[in-house]
């Protein structure tokens, strides 16, 4: 199954099948006030229901959090750090879960690839984050960021959950990693005090 970003952006998209009819769509509001948090909302518009509501919390203490009910059918509201869990490594970006059907799983950044989720124990892919030159349907001939899901008991809401918090997170590193960069070449400085490069 293929699922297309329209566009190409986690935090504000229609994610689309094939023949064009929006399956997801995701939607985030800014903070409001000074402390509160951004919001996104992935719905189903078809069914027009909420699948989940994630609260980028941000500072000390302070966690995002989703709310959803696709844990386990009961409405929870539950910390991305808890259901999206680190092993191994403190520094690497690979998370894991667990699946309704009792599976755990992981997301891994792939060099190159991007974003791609793995069934542990089996090492099976299960999805995966690509660009590519659709070949017919409603996007025929146009080059589009989709999401590749393989046949799999995994929930799809679940999937894509995942995903969107992944890939907000890839991105949000993306940004400081490039505003950290451009602050080390701003902050070189040649003896005197002037800085290099000025006249």
């Amino acid at each position: 199954m293929n699922l297309y970003f329209n566009p190409n952006d986690p935090m504000k998209t229609a994610i689309v099948s094939a023949n064009g009819i929006p399956q997801y769509r995701i939607s985030t509001s800014k903070a409001h006030t000074f402390g509160s948090p951004s919001t996104t909302l992935i719905q189903r518009p078809v069914e027009n229901e909420v699948v989940a509501e994630i609260l980028w919390k941000r500072g000390p203490g302070r966690h995002p959090v989703v709310r959803s009910n696709v844990f386990d059918g009961q409405s929870q509201e539950i910390e991305i750090r808890e259901f999206l869990y680190k092993m191994g490594s403190a520094f690497s970006s690979t998370r894991f879960f667990l699946g309704n059907d009792d599976r755990e799983y992981k997301w891994k950044t792939v060099k190159g690839t991007g974003q791609v989720l793995f069934d542990r124990t089996s090492r099976r892919e299960i999805a995966r984050f690509t660009q590519e030159v659709v070949q017919d349907g409603f996007f025929k001939n146009q080059c589009k960021w989709l999401l590749h899901i393989e046949p799999t008991d995994l929930d799809i809401d679940l999937i894509v959950l995942t995903f969107i918090v992944m890939e907000k997170r890839r991105r949000d590193r993306e940004a400081e990693d490039t505003i950290g960069a451009y602050q080390d070449e701003d902050d070189q400085t040649c003896e005197g005090g002037c800085e290099v490069g000025s006249g």
